[in-house]
């Protein structure tokens, strides 16, 4: 007899009323329990906090209260940021906490930039516009249309690129068609970067070639911002600014290097550096903690950093935001930056809602609603929108009540080796107007210090 043969002979026991009625009680219990709680997904966090059914209202039956969708109250509340793309996690289940934070971000996050700035152009106090510049609005300041003017005269492409790298340059372009649109007239001249005078670092062509190339890199695999603002963005920074911190080093008399150390400037010059700040938020939430990417600010010198570290008595951030890196040194322009194509009206809404705050407190730095007589104030704060290879000037002024954001100037782009040095005399220019307009402004108005002892 084989082993099938000897199985189907078998018959299987009949369980007894006793197995039954254990098995009965057990599903009856299994049942009770899947009954009295409810799904991960509809726990009480997901609820409203005013909803009338929700379990601690007075009068909450003892049913499964039903899952109510959280409304945002407040279109301007974005402590979760709202440019973060949720992320698919690592396999895990997600706790109660995370899908509760994860529905508020996604209800903020609903609200479209385009509705928030109308809801802002409305606000009862500090309403802020997004508006084109036009040079006929009698509410563009003529300090503004001379920049404007100075910063259109660059898209020419005349003398915006040093002549030192002149030699290097024309060699290349025999072999290589990127430098296509490089001409004699492109160059400036010789003595217009004069190393002992001129407080702008020396470039190098290769450094200028790693950014066209990491930005083509980018744009052909659909790179994301984060990347952007790695590869492309900030080295543009660093090469109209340099670093920020000052580096010594040894090196060769008469190399690049060596010009670049000794075209940092005079000791005492106004040092105007950039700085990535994706973590900066505002000190005020009234409209929200909108980021920005990049800002450009001064390095005090000790006499600015000992009435910087007074009012800092009293105010402890010398900014708008609360940024531990810029506790102490002030901001003058800010940058927003998103990849090609996306988020450029969510752009405008970041760096109008920051200058907003930025000039709330310049005009009232230390929150006394008055004070001392101060001169005037400064007619406008530059900015900037980068949208991937794309860069545009903006600026915002004060009218009235209002703070009206201007866009957008071109100033170049990474899409041509040419564009990058567009973009990078632009950046020495708005550092320029810094050094002798503004930072001679901020001493007196803000730090009430003389204008004496400041080397433009």
């Amino acid at each position: 007899m084989n082993i099938l043969s000897w199985l189907e002979q078998i018959e299987p026991n009949a369980p007894n009323e006793a197995d039954l009625g254990r098995l009965s009680r057990s599903c009856k219990r299994k049942q009770k329990q899947q009954m009295s709680t409810p799904p991960a997904s509809e726990t009480v966090m997901d609820l409203a906090p005013d909803a009338p059914d929700a379990p601690d209202a007075p009068d909450a039956p003892d049913a499964t209260p039903l899952v109510k969708r959280r409304r945002p109250d407040n279109i301007f509340d974005d402590n979760v940021d709202v440019d973060r793309t949720p992320r698919r996690g690592s396999g895990k289940s997600w706790s109660t906490s995370d899908r509760t934070r994860t529905s508020s971000r996604s209800s903020t996050s609903r609200t479209s930039p385009t509705k928030r700035l109308a809801k802002l152009e409305v606000a009862p106090e500090n309403p802020v516009l997004v508006t084109q510049i036009n040079r006929n609005d009698t509410r563009i300041p003529a300090e503004l249309k001379t920049i404007l003017r100075e910063l259109d005269t660059f898209q020419s492409r005349v003398g915006i690129v040093p002549n030192y790298l002149a030699e290097e340059i024309n060699s290349r372009a025999e072999n290589d068609d990127d430098f296509y649109n490089f001409m004699p007239s492109t160059f400036a001249d010789s003595d217009a970067h004069s190393a002992t005078t001129n407080p702008d670092p020396t470039l190098s062509l290769y450094q200028i070639l790693k950014v066209f190339e990491s930005a083509r890199e980018c744009l052909n695999e659909d790179h994301a911002e984060a990347t952007w603002n790695t590869l492309v963005h900030w080295p543009v920074f660093e090469l109209a600014l340099g670093s920020i911190a000052d580096v010594a080093e040894a090196i060769n008399p008469g190399s690049a290097s060596s010009n670049q150390a000794e075209g940092q400037g005079h000791k005492d010059q106004v040092r105007v550096r950039g700085m990535p700040c994706t973590a900066a938020k505002l000190r005020d939430r009234t409209y929200g903690s909108k980021m920005v990417d990049y800002c450009i600010f001064v390095e005090p010198q000790p006499d600015e950093a000992a009435k910087i570290a007074e009012m800092r008595a009293k105010l402890i951030y010398i900014n708008h935001t609360d940024y531990n890196a810029l506790r102490r040194r002030p901001i003058v322009l800010s940058a927003e930056s998103k990849k090609p194509g996306e988020g450029i009206r969510d752009a405008q809404l970041q760096l109008s809602i920051w200058q907003s705050a930025q000039w709330a407190l310049l005009e009232d730095p230390l929150g006394t609603g008055g004070g001392k007589e101060r001169p005037a104030a400064i007619p406008f704060l530059p900015g900037l929108i980068i949208q991937g290879h794309e860069w545009h000037f903006t600026a915002s002024t004060r009218f009235k009540n209002e703070t009206i954001l201007w866009i957008k100037q071109p100033i170049g782009s990474t899409e041509t080796i040419l564009g990058i040095f567009q973009i990078v005399r632009a950046l020495h220019h708005i550092a320029a107007w810094i050094r002798g307009i503004y930072w001679p402004w901020y001493r007196r108005a803000v730090l009430h210090l003389p204008k004496d002892n400041i080397f433009i």
